[in-house]
């Protein structure tokens, strides 16, 4: 039986239609925020300030979006054919501004270390920076690189289609992750977050890094499935799928991670929302409920007994999972549970601590680093640590703790940095205000290359990328100096999933888009 292949391609979007739409929606978003700053500041209650200032951050935020989207020309929010720019606002508005509200109230912690002024000042500061970053990407600065890196990609959808050569090749892709990810875990005795988690911040290995890349197949081998499956249409294609997302989100939970979780959902919902031209607004709401109600529950659950007081290896750890998820599958999986889970959420991914940590410590208690660390450090960790054994660990999240919130050594936890928080780190507002307007560039010249309108193939280095990049909790110089490991990856994933092009169906060269 011969199978009808479907393109997952989007056609360009009508600017004629969007521009003016998305501009005066974005002005008046933009007013609304200017409006609500008012009672940011003259309020008398600081918890009134800063509950009124994150609101605004965030309305702010969403206004940048819409402008964005009206001068780069993005179909719809650019949400749906997954451009780094317009997710990264969108994270902005609710990790940097909405989520900020939680901080509101007594603290324990690494929080309570924060003084309320600080946590102001950090909104203004974040309001800046994604100033800058829209700036930056809508300043053409882009047009430097696009035509090389589009020549690049390029040269992969002339070489092959858009569709995944067997179901075989998403098996084969998700057990070379598998296989990586417990090498890791047994040369290293951690895995995520459970286990010898020291190791992690003060042990290195000469093939650490390419086991860590290596496991980044088994999502992969999820977005191959589903795009394989989005174009057959056949059930044992969509089993498989299945299957595997299933499997990538029990590896994920035993890690200790949530991030994973958020993977594997953008991995199925991605070529659904390219063929449509819109997100699945209903398998994004029953994955939100799916979260809320069982996945932050069970990592809370799991963590605590893998974690708190006591010291279970990575193997024991891993044998209390299937007790965990029972008891929670058997607690309370109500509105209520949902609720708690939601006020834990804001929580975590509340971003804005370590912008207001680093204002309120630096220069004033800690002095500037020096500006030349921002070049040299992507250089250093980009070196094999096979031809440099003597490198040095870069373990920033692990160093911040100890110099910003004055953890203890023995504490091995690895606190956000953010690369805002990082760029003003090392030198204020200059590098803060340059760094952003660059990386709104960078972000511009990335979607450009892996336009997913154009192929598919940019689907997996978005995949790769998307939790450093949006959802940014690193310094600088670990964010760049993890692309060049993605790109090489995406690469191998392209060159061996997808069919070749035959003489017939090779497709023009790409052009650079204004």
């Amino acid at each position: 039986m011969t199978v009808n292949h479907r393109s997952v391609s989007l056609p360009e979007p009508g600017l004629g239609l969007t521009i003016p739409r998305f501009l005066v929606a974005g002005l008046a978003t933009v007013s609304a925020a200017a409006v609500l700053t008012v009672p940011a500041v003259s309020s008398a209650s600081v918890d009134e300030q800063i509950r009124w200032g994150s609101v605004a951050l965030g309305t702010f935020c969403i206004g940048l979006l819409l402008l964005m989207s009206a001068v780069a020309g993005h179909e719809g929010l650019g949400l749906a054919s997954w451009r780094f720019g317009s997710w990264s606002l969108l994270w902005a508005a609710l990790a940097f501004g909405l989520a900020t509200v939680t901080w509101i109230g007594p603290q324990t912690g690494e929080p309570a270390e924060i003084l309320p002024e600080s946590m102001l000042r950090a909104l203004w500061m974040i309001a800046v920076a994604m100033t800058m970053l829209t700036a930056g990407y809508c300043s053409g600065l882009h047009r430097l690189a696009t035509a090389r890196t589009l020549r690049f990609a390029g040269a992969l959808g002339r070489r092959f289609t858009d569709e995944v050569r067997s179901p075989v090749r998403a098996w084969a892709l998700f057990a070379v992750g598998v296989v990586a990810q417990v090498a890791y875990a047994v040369s290293s005795g951690h895995f995520g977050f459970i286990g010898n988690v020291a190791a992690s911040e003060t042990t290195a290995s000469s093939y650490g890094q390419v086991l860590a890349i290596l496991g980044e197949c088994a999502p992969l081998a999820v977005l191959t499935a589903a795009i394989r499956a989005r174009q057959t249409r056949t059930l044992s294609d969509r089993l498989t799928m299945a299957v595997l997302f299933l499997a990538a989100i029990a590896i994920g939970a035993v890690s200790g991670g949530k991030t994973s979780f958020v993977v594997a959902v953008i991995a199925v919902i991605l070529p659904y929302s390219l063929g449509r031209r819109r997100l699945p607004v209903g398998l994004i709401t029953a994955a939100m409920v799916f979260f809320l109600l069982i996945v932050i529950p069970f990592n809370e659950s799991y963590r605590v007994g893998a974690l708190g007081g006591t010291s279970l290896s990575t193997s024991q750890a891993i044998a209390t999972a299937p007790t965990v998820a029972g008891r929670v599958l058997a607690g309370d999986l109500s509105l209520a549970t949902i609720a708690d889970s939601f006020d834990y959420l804001g929580e975590r991914i509340r971003s804005t601590d370590s912008a207001a940590i680093i204002m309120q410590r630096t220069p004033s208690e800690i002095p500037y680093r020096n500006p030349a660390e921002l070049l040299a450090d992507p250089v250093i960790d980009l070196v094999p640590r096979a031809l440099w054994p003597g490198k040095p660990i870069l373990s920033v999240g692990y160093q911040m703790s100890q110099e910003y919130y004055q953890l203890p050594p023995s504490v091995y936890t690895s606190s956000d940095i953010t690369p805002e928080g990082d760029l003003y780190r090392h030198g204020g507002w200059f590098w803060l205000v340059a760094g952003m307007f660059l990386g709104g560039g960078g972000l511009r010249m990335l979607d450009e290359s892996i336009d997913l309108r154009r192929s598919v193939h940019g689907g997996f280095l978005m995949l790769l990328l998307f939790p450093d990049i949006v959802m940014a909790g690193t310094d600088c110089a670990t964010l760049l100096a993890g692309i060049p490991g993605m790109v090489l990856l995406w690469l191998c994933v392209v060159a061996t999933c997808f069919q070749r092009r035959t003489a017939t169906t090779r497709k023009p060269e790409l052009r650079p888009v204004s």
